[in-house]
């Protein structure tokens, strides 16, 4: 590209060399980013080709830096602060890199269980071996101490605000496996999140590994207590003996699918034999 007789660049030269157009590189030079190498007696700005690389070096920390870190590295180009500068610079993408991963994974998880739900039959009983996992329980519901639903829910939702988990997977509900026997909906003991690493040992719930009956109930998840009967008869049969608690959690729910009926819950239950 040609410049000037001197060798310098106007400013229009200048800003197509940089790939941005004019009024960017005044605006930078408003902001005290980035000013020219000169100017000419009539005003006319006048830029090195040298300055090209310091002008994208400037465009990509614009978007890692505030602006007052941005403005005081550019005044300053002193090497001890720019390694500083660096170094806070990887620390906070790494930060982010680290976030978005989390979020991806979530995503994934998500992604993941819906392919599970649109895969399976939901006339079939599946027995199948789960490891063990750790969760986070809401406030107990029902008995003695009890918050109520609304407060138990609430509590839970907050936790999954409050750890960005609501990309992945979705809120559960634990019931006693012996409310299996009610004919109409039970309600949940607790409900229940996907647990996030550092959580204290004391918040942890662990849902035990070992042998479980999966069923998989296609409809609204208010009434998945349809489908306990033929759970509970395919128990019987195999002379299963259930554990505990049993575990919904809901694969396809209002955030997949605008039909309820088309919502997927998957129930499982612990058993020995």
């Amino acid at each position: 590209m040609k410049g000037t007789m001197d060798g310098t660049l106007t400013a229009g030269q200048f800003a197509q060399a940089c790939g941005v157009n004019k009024q960017t590189l005044l605006y930078y030079e408003k902001l005290g980013l980035f000013v020219p190498d000169s100017k000419g007696e009539t005003g006319r700005r006048c830029y090195s080709l040298e300055q090209i690389d310091t002008f994208h070096v400037i465009l990509a920390l614009r978007r890692i830096m505030s602006l007052a870190e941005l403005k005081q590295y550019t005044q300053s180009r002193e090497k001890e602060y720019f390694l500083r500068l660096y170094d806070y610079g990887i620390g906070d993408l790494s930060a982010q890199i680290a976030h978005l991963e989390q979020r991806r994974a979530m995503m994934q998880k998500k992604l993941d269980l819906v392919r599970e739900a649109k895969h399976i039959d939901t006339s079939i009983v599946y027995t199948q071996y789960c490891p063990a996992e750790m969760l986070k329980l809401s406030p107990r519901i029902d008995g003695p101490g009890g918050v109520g639903t609304a407060r138990a829910l609430g509590d839970i939702i907050q936790y999954r605000a409050e750890q960005e988990l609501c990309l992945g997977r979705a809120i559960g509900g634990i019931l006693p496996a012996d409310w299996l026997e009610c004919r109409q909906d039970p309600g949940y003991r607790y409900y229940y999140a996907e647990l996030t690493p550092g959580t204290p040992e004391s918040e942890r719930f662990v849902k035990p590994e070992g042998n479980y009956m999966i069923y998989y109930y296609k409809g609204d998840y208010h009434t998945t207590c349809r489908c306990y009967p033929r759970i509970l008869e395919h128990a019987r049969q195999n002379r299963f003996v259930l554990g505990d608690f049993v575990y919904e959690e809901s694969l396809i729910d209002e955030a997949v699918e605008k039909d309820p009926e088309n919502y997927i819950t998957k129930i499982s239950i612990p058993f020995t034999v």
